[in-house]
């Protein structure tokens, strides 16, 4: 029964997978075209999403396979010569439910390390394949006159640099993130994520009594990722008393802040949608944070969630498979196949009513993602014991 059901899962799982790779393929394939990325970090992307797929195509693989291998064999009457000979059905598919803990299991590794690996390099790939552009269209650009060269030479760039860094700084969003745990506040005009360049920069430090302590306004902001360390430059660092009043504002050339070491990339996640994010920036995020108060706080929560209890579906697609695909006689697999989807599309279905309920606070992050897991569990346990 492991050897049939094997061969099928593998054969289903590169399906898969290569009909996702396509569509990836054919959705993103232009824009790295437009870009002139190189061959290959091409390719190392769409190979690092066939990665960031697997939690997806492991579960529906599984159920699918599973239910075409035993409902091959209850149609050749095998199952059935099988309870016969005295094993039950617990008994007789016990490969499968070990192959089903194996691969949550799997799924759960799989999530906590080479998932989050592959989701965040993915992305900085396309970042670097976005942003090279700029700095490749300004070295195929020469100056117009000898004048335009001289003036490039006076102020100590190239064609080069002066092109890429105008249009690499127009790719800026404004950016508002409160550090409740650093019980810090940032607020950035515009904000680079890829250079780590922000621009109108306002950071306010409170005390414990929310009130402000000290603030820096700078005119510049650059973060440095080896020293996870912001520098401010030009501008003037605000000292209050403690009943809130401004006591100083001395002008500034350049100052680093200590302490003061949130990322570009953890601050603009908070912008992002979680199911674009890893497990590990998510808890970064809400680490910073501080709490599941706010609606995107309260999202990235139930993703956390989610993530942590998505694994386990693969021991509920058994348990909707297996009854399913031995009942009844020799009857066409395709019925069993049928019933059973539907109960996986009714899981899937529950899975994103409990999540949005989640989001909107109307029931606990850990509670909106684990209660379509113990609903399915129950009635797969209730389905496995009446046919056993």
């Amino acid at each position: 029964m492991l050897s049939e059901w094997g061969k099928v899962f593998a054969m289903t799982l590169v399906a898969l997978a290569g009909l996702l790779l396509v569509v990836c393929v054919f959705n993103e394939m232009p824009d790295f075209l437009e870009w002139g990325a190189p061959a290959p970090l091409t390719a190392a992307y769409f190979a690092l999403q066939t990665l960031n797929y697997l939690p997806i195509t492991l579960p529906v693989a599984l159920l699918v396979s599973t239910l075409f291998a035993l409902g091959t064999l209850q149609r050749n009457g095998e199952m059935t010569a099988m309870r016969a000979a005295g094993l039950g059905i617990m008994r007789a598919t016990r490969s499968l439910w070990f192959a089903g803990v194996a691969l949550s299991l799997l799924l759960f590794a799989l999530n906590g390390s080479l998932v989050p690996w592959a989701t965040e390099t993915s992305q900085g790939l396309k970042e670097r394949a976005e942003f090279a552009r700029p700095a490749k269209k300004a070295r195929a650009k020469k100056p117009a006159t000898p004048a335009a060269a001289a003036g490039d030479a006076i102020a100590g760039t190239t064609g080069a640099a002066a092109g890429a860094v105008p249009e690499a700084a127009a790719r800026t969003a404004p950016l508002y993130f409160e550090n409740a745990a650093g019980r810090r506040i940032w607020n950035i005009e515009r904000l680079s994520k890829h250079l780590g360049v922000g621009y109108g920069a306002r950071v306010y430090q409170n005390g414990s009594d929310g009130r402000p302590r000290e603030a820096w306004l700078a005119e510049e902001a650059r973060y440095d990722a080896a020293r996870r360390q912001w520098t401010f430059i030009n501008g003037r660092h605000l000292r209050y008393g403690e009943d809130g009043r401004l006591l100083a504002q001395p002008r500034f050339a350049r100052v680093s802040p200590p302490g003061v070491d949130e990322s570009p990339h953890i601050m603009s996640a908070l912008g992002k949608k979680p199911r674009h994010l890893s497990i590990r920036e998510i808890r970064e995020v809400l680490a910073r944070v501080g709490g599941t108060e706010s609606p995107r706080a309260a999202a990235l929560a139930v993703q956390e969630h989610t993530i942590l209890a998505s694994p386990f579906c693969c021991i509920i697609v058994i348990g909707l498979a297996v009854p399913f695909a031995v009942a009844g006689g020799r009857v066409n697999p395709m019925v069993g196949v049928s019933k059973s989807l539907l109960l996986f599309a009714i899981y899937y279905l529950l899975t994103n009513v409990s999540g949005l309920l989640g989001t909107q606070q109307h029931l606990a992050p850990a509670l909106a993602a684990w209660l379509p897991n113990l609903f399915m569990l129950g009635l797969a346990s209730w389905l496995c014991w009446r046919i056993n």
